[in-house]
């Protein structure tokens, strides 16, 4: 680093939500732990490409850092710079990785992509988790990532897999109608996502970009009951996230019911199962 669902993969980009302050921060920390397991699995992947060292990562959309000191600890030989475009989140990425131990190797850009990619060379991994549909312009922003790899750089993208079912057991049919209602939330939501910059199909965008995708498939964790208190907080945090989002497109006995177990502090919890679509892709030789 020269410089200091089968789903579409596109989802949400709640308009409300700024990324800042210590709620939100609190927030994607909770989404990130809850995946936390599967950093160490696609980072299995891009080393079993076998194409070099990695001793430079970009994390671009860091949020508060949970990957980012993840692959710090996972990579003890890189130099590893979260860019977010949230002061909060970045302030956040310095306070963990003190709290990790891994602070001399990990730095933060407050920035937006593609504008905070400028200067930065010989990159060998950059990741990009769940941050790529939050882009106006997403081609341009991999293009943008191409030109910061090394030779032999990879790029990781990981994005929305299947749909998650976090209902407790026994609340099958609210389940199916909250999934149907989320469609109708998503295709309501891409609209207003990219403006007048078409979004499309991610291995399209990549290879429009000029990079070669060289893995694309879907990974998951589970956790099973009895999941612990910050599993717990998870669930609920996303049964209260559902109930907000899902005002205008479900029932009001349905959303009562999502405010009922929200705060019910005796539910029963089923498995919770986080799955990511991953493609990893390397930048295509220039055509002499």
């Amino acid at each position: 680093m020269a410089s200091h669902d089968h789903r579409d993969h596109r989802a949400t980009r709640e308009t409300e939500t700024a990324f800042h302050g210590p709620d939100e921060v609190a927030r994607v920390v909770a989404d990130g732990e809850i995946a936390l397991d599967l950093v160490e699995q696609v980072l299995d992947e891009v080393l079993a490409l076998d194409r070099g060292p990695v001793r430079s990562v970009v994390d671009i959309g860091s949020g508060p850092g949970v990957a980012t000191i993840q692959l710090a600890r996972l990579l003890p030989d890189a130099v590893v710079l979260a860019l977010d475009s949230s002061s909060s989140m970045t302030a956040a990425v310095h306070d963990r990785a003190r709290a990790a131990g891994v602070a001399d190797r990990v730095d933060t850009r407050t920035a937006e992509v593609p504008d905070g990619l400028e200067g930065l060379t010989e990159v060998d991994l950059v990741w990009a988790s769940m941050s790529l549909h939050h882009v106006a312009d997403e081609v341009a922003a991999l293009r943008a990532v191409r030109g910061t790899l090394s030779p032999h750089g990879v790029v990781a993208i990981v994005e929305f897999g299947d749909q998650r079912r976090l209902l407790t057991p026994g609340n099958d049919a609210l389940a199916d109608r909250v999934e149907s209602a989320y469609e109708h939330f998503f295709a309501d939501q891409q609209r207003h996502w990219h403006g007048d910059t078409p979004s499309g199909e991610l291995t399209d965008m990549v290879r429009a970009a000029g990079m070669t995708v060289v893995n694309d498939r879907f990974v998951s964790v589970t956790h099973k009951p009895p999941l612990d208190d910050a599993q717990r907080r998870y669930v609920t945090g996303a049964l209260v996230r559902a109930r907000r989002q899902l005002a205008e497109y479900l029932p009001p006995v349905d959303l009562d019911e999502l405010e009922r177990l929200a705060h019910d502090p005796t539910r029963a919890d089923g498995p919770v199962v986080v799955s990511r679509r991953v493609v990893l892709a390397v930048s295509t030789p220039d055509r002499a």
